[in-house]
């Protein structure tokens, strides 16, 4: 079926502007724009007219950073997500307790956000014993840079008192000098070979219905930063009544496998693109383990995951074989060592045509922003930490706030932008990713964080749009409302006629995906 879409606005990317125009969709491509007459003459098949009623037209949105498999599997394990005290999260383990409907052998899950909690440190293996005395737990926390065990667990994957801390990680331990049960960084990878997963089938199931809740938000594709046994159940779950467009970016330990499978980065349809080499630079804000130039509280200047001749041994590797690098970097001095590599191997870099990217980029130098743009970077951010994080960044990023989300100084140096949710860890949902970019208000007491750095709607919608379709060099197939692009499309109301609070409550009208509409 083809449609002309009329009586609306059309989102025009390039001039920044809503205009009131008509738009024709045949098969799966969009192939005019201009008044109602027009594209009346320009259809060669029979359509159906779509009455936008003074509604918005704009691109689908992605998102260009996710962990995909993960954010599903979060409706079938724990979700510790909206636990704010240590009672709440006793009281929700014993009700997922009583209610399983299944024997697993492990209880896995979490989304724990220490920094909610009254008393953190009560918060450990004692703890999660008196619940699940004879069954191991691991738990990951909100931001996944560290993990909680019980006693059973850390006792399965051969952790005690005696285990020394891995390069790049640490166990946290008591007064005693015993594992409390939180492991940080990479010693989170000491566990993983000994967990036993959820069955494929319910993963699965869990996938297909997440992405069709996520086509109410306007969603029809998204980067997803996993292994590649995740990879291959997201495959399994791109079927009819299901679609999505899809990128993977591929960790270390599937690299080698991935440079066998693949020619390239970003090589492939857009159903299925092979995106870069995943590394993380540093920790995160919420464990105090981003790598910064300035000190926490207790003397530490977070954990750099790889010493700057170890990151770019391995981004060079990467781009000398045709690969681009997608590296975790939250603290300015991580920023700073991903850009000073990224420099280094421009040349390389663009002799293989490579979208090299830079995730998070919560916290930036101000003199590094240019040296952001000349290294050819692509930051991928995600707006919606902000307003959950202005307390930890008052806390404990207090004498560099001028640092923080610095979105409008990035797009002022024509630095290409991709927004994201970075999910589980903050919602799917772009509208409100849209909000807090636009607004920069904190979660906790609705202030605003740094005015000066607000974006608008339609730069925002733009981020999400052909931003995202950059990440994945995608923008000339998708990501804006151009004739001979692919049919991604939504329709939202006018959110210049509604109050702020519109974007916290927004969803798709309509949704079409590859010329077919998901939701009427």
């Amino acid at each position: 079926m083809d449609y002309i879409f009329t009586n609306g606005f059309i989102f025009n990317t390039q001039k920044q502007s809503l205009e009131e125009l008509s738009l024709l969709v045949c098969k799966d491509r969009i192939s005019w724009i201009g008044n109602f007459s027009d594209c009346k003459l320009a259809a060669k098949h029979a359509f159906e007219t779509i009455d936008l009623k003074q509604k918005l037209l704009l691109p689908a949105f992605t998102d260009a950073h996710t962990h995909f498999v993960e954010y599903a599997k979060s409706r079938i394990l724990v979700d510790l997500s909206r636990c704010a005290s240590l009672a709440a999260i006793e009281s929700y383990l014993i009700t997922y307790r009583d209610r399983l409907s299944w024997n697993p052998d492990w209880i896995l899950g979490g989304s724990w956000d220490k920094n909610r909690l009254a008393e953190p440190k009560h918060l450990n293996r004692h703890f999660l014993d008196r619940i699940f005395p004879h069954k191991p737990v691991a738990l990951m926390s909100k931001d996944y840079h560290s993990i909680l065990l019980n006693s059973l667990a850390l006792s399965l994957v051969g952790i005690d008192r005696h285990s020394p801390d891995p390069a790049g990680g640490l166990i946290e331990r008591d007064s005693k000098g015993d594992a409390t049960g939180i492991l940080y960084e990479t010693a989170i990878n000491q566990v993983m070979p000994s967990l036993v997963q959820t069955p494929d089938s319910e993963i699965i199931k869990a996938i297909k219905a997440s992405v069709i809740d996520s086509y109410r938000l306007g969603l029809t594709g998204f980067h997803s930063m996993e292994s590649s046994h995740s990879r291959d159940l997201l495959l399994q779950a791109q079927t009819p009544g299901s679609r999505f467009r899809l990128c993977w970016h591929f960790m270390l330990e599937d690299y080698e496998n991935a440079t066998m499978e693949y020619k390239r980065s970003y090589e492939g349809d857009e159903w299925f693109k092979p995106g870069g080499l995943k590394l993380f630079g540093d920790g995160s804000l919420g464990s105090q383990t981003a790598a910064m130039f300035e000190s926490y509280a207790d003397g530490s200047r977070g954990i750099l995951r790889h010493e700057a001749s170890e990151m770019l041994a391995l981004m060079q590797d990467a781009a000398e074989r045709g690969f681009a690098s997608t590296v975790h970097a939250i603290g300015n001095r991580c920023v700073a060592q991903v850009i000073d590599c990224a420099l280094q191997i421009k040349d390389i870099s663009a002799k293989q045509r490579l979208r090299q990217r830079i995730e998070h980029v919560q916290s930036i130098l101000p003199e590094d922003i240019p040296r952001l743009g000349q290294a050819g970077l692509l930051a991928s951010v995600q707006p919606l930490h902000l307003a959950n994080d202005v307390p930890m960044i008052e806390k404990h990023w207090g004498q560099i706030k001028n640092q923080v989300y610095s979105f409008k100084s990035m797009l002022q140096n024509n630095i290409a932008i991709a927004f994201g949710s970075d999910a589980p860890i903050e919602s799917l949902n772009p509208f409100l990713g849209i909000h807090s970019a636009v607004y920069r208000m904190s979660a906790l007491d609705g202030k605003v964080f740094r005015q000066e750095e607000t974006i608008d709607p339609l730069q925002a919608i733009t981020a999400y749009s052909l931003g995202a379709a950059q990440a994945s060099c995608s923008e000339t197939e998708r990501g804006s409302l151009e004739v001979g692009k692919l049919a991604d499309l939504i329709v939202i109301e006018d959110f210049r006629k509604q109050h702020a609070d519109f974007w916290l409550n927004a969803e798709s009208c309509l949704t079409m995906l590859n010329g077919e509409i998901l939701k009427a």
